[in-house]
């Protein structure tokens, strides 16, 4: 299994996750995971530990910090169920 870490922020009205090669922005979070696990995918499992640079959020974000939680996203390899 391969495992890269990522980094998001909040910039400009829309989260980007970069690090690993990748920097990638959308509006919505559930969709850029989809995007990083678009580019990441191959024959074999990738995990991608997801980390918030709570530095990096918009003042107004900053009564949610509860809510962001570093996670693993995890992307199957082509052909797993």
């Amino acid at each position: 299994m391969t495992a890269h870490e990522l980094v998001l922020t909040y910039e400009h009205g829309a989260w980007r996750a970069h690090g690993a090669g990748i920097d990638l922005s959308h509006a919505d979070l559930t969709e850029l995971d989809a995007l990083v696990a678009a580019r990441l995918a191959s024959a074999a499992p990738v995990d991608v530990c997801v980390k918030f640079d709570l530095a990096a959020l918009p003042r107004g974000l900053h009564q949610y910090h509860a809510h962001f939680c570093n996670y693993t996203l995890r992307v199957p390899g082509r052909g797993s169920p």
